[in-house]
């Protein structure tokens, strides 16, 4: 027990270690974006630390499988170089024993990003989308003002009368700014701004209005009453805007769409493969810590190069099967439970090596055929 503790908490600080660098690239990256959005849109750092903070559980759910090969990688190497693996193993004391802290912290960072990738990120998503749609919104009706004419808006000349409680607007007038052959004009009693949640397009919700349109060429003119009408605005914010998608749809809400028999096909096919994906992600954790133990263990007379050498190989491993596995299930080619498949065969590399080792084989070739 003594044993576990020590290698246990001897874990910890390489593993923050590795997730603040691993994770501080990662948001470098998102942090030039945002502060390209600052300039061009003209946000406030309110708003560009709200937006971060959701992006957090993306980037963790990421960086925390790879902070746990940094935390086994740097701890094995050290103990491997003070020769306390040799010392270990002189006592009797079998590898498995050893590697027990290791499958459990494994285990707990496995949890956790679970926890992460099947409620935080979705919840957080949802939330980053909202901010979003917030921001284009109030920055499209503070366009609007009172009696000015505005044409910001794709070659519409936009006017209201008043600004009512809420977000309630009065007295709306829209017309054609460079009139045509045909022209139309459009008058509502009252409406209000919004985002389309589907394809993120700021609208007009008009409500208790009419249509005037001349058609000059028939020289004809119609006049049609509506009591609501969305209303397309052509605003250049709302481009950047993150339509939305089923990385924001809730776990459970997966879950309920892949078991209502209702749902087309094709959208719950889609949500299988989001629910496995997110199931799948976490367990890396594990397996790397499984596979990154043995790969890790050195001879003290070799260095520690070659060492870390592997880490790299093993991560870049992972990922290159994930992204193939993920094309393949994106393609119809595999089923979505195929996306288990990298992170079960780097914990059986990790598992079948560590025996290897444990009972002294010379090579894989050894551990199935002795002469």
């Amino acid at each position: 027990m003594i044993l576990f503790r020590a290698i246990f908490f001897e874990l910890l600080a390489p593993f923050f270690m590795t997730l603040m660098v691993t994770a501080g690239l990662l948001v470098t990256e998102k942090v030039y974006r945002m502060v390209k959005l600052l300039v061009d849109q003209q946000l406030n750092l309110e708003e560009v630390g709200m937006m971060l903070l959701l992006l957090l559980p993306q980037v963790f759910s990421l960086t925390f499988p790879l902070a746990v090969v940094g935390a086994v990688f740097i701890t094995v190497i050290r103990q491997s170089m003070d020769s306390e693996v040799v010392a270990l193993r002189a006592t009797g004391r079998s590898l498995l024993s050893y590697a027990m802290p290791f499958f459990v912290f494994g285990l707990m960072v496995s949890l956790a990003t679970t926890v992460i990738t099947l409620w935080l990120q979705p919840l957080a998503g949802q939330k980053y989308r909202q901010l979003q749609a917030e921001m284009v919104r109030w920055r499209a009706e503070t366009k609007l003002v009172p009696g000015v004419f505005n044409t910001e808006f794709g070659g519409k000349a936009i006017r209201i009368g008043a600004r009512g409680e809420g977000k309630e607007l009065r007295d709306i007038f829209i017309a054609d700014s460079e009139p045509g052959a045909d022209t139309s004009v459009i008058i509502a009693r009252s409406g209000r701004i919004d985002v389309d949640d589907d394809s993120g397009q700021v609208v007009l919700r008009l409500r208790d209005g009419e249509i005037y349109t001349m058609e000059k060429k028939n020289s004809l003119f119609r006049d049609l009453h509506f009591d609501t009408l969305r209303y397309a605005l052509n605003y250049k914010p709302s481009r950047t805007f993150n339509v939305k998608s089923i990385r924001t749809v809730g776990t459970l809400d997966l879950i309920a769409g892949i078991r209502d028999p209702k749902m087309k096909k094709r959208k719950r096919d889609g949500f299988n493969r989001e629910l496995q994906r997110r199931a799948a992600s976490p367990w890396a954790a594990l397996a790397f810590a499984l596979a990154a133990l043995p790969m890790a263990l050195v001879d003290p007379r070799s260095g520690k190069r070659a060492g870390y050498m592997r880490a790299i190989f093993l991560v870049a491993a992972y990922f290159i099967a994930w992204a193939a596995f993920k094309n393949l299930m994106n393609a119809g080619r595999i089923p979505p439970e195929a996306m288990w498949t990298p992170s079960a065969l780097i914990c059986g590399y990790g598992m079948l090596r560590l025996w290897q080792i444990n009972v002294d084989a010379d090579s894989l070739w050894r551990v199935f055929w002795r002469p």
